[in-house]
């Protein structure tokens, strides 16, 4: 049986390791990936990110019905916004 996939597998390392321990999205990293889109590899079926954020090209919907993204900002560095569905 393969185990369910959260919120911290569908992120980068530096998530679970970095300064993000203080972030709304890290309180929800044990919550259960229901969908996951990514723009390099999801081109034909992309959806948009539908938050505000102009550089988040991979995101997730959790089993909770909040995304949460991976913003990866060049002049401010990464961040993961969080935003319900």
């Amino acid at each position: 049986m393969e185990k369910e996939r959260t919120l911290k597998d569908a992120l980068p390392y530096e998530f679970l390791i970095g300064s993000y321990n203080n972030t709304r999205a890290y309180k929800m990293k044990d919550v259960k990936v229901v969908a996951e889109h990514c723009i390099l590899y999801d081109q034909d079926e992309y959806i948009c990110w539908p938050g505000t954020q102009k550089h988040v090209y991979s995101w997730v919907e959790l089993e909770n019905g909040y995304a949460v993204g991976w913003n990866e900002n060049p002049a401010r560095g990464w961040s993961f916004p969080v935003i319900k569905l």
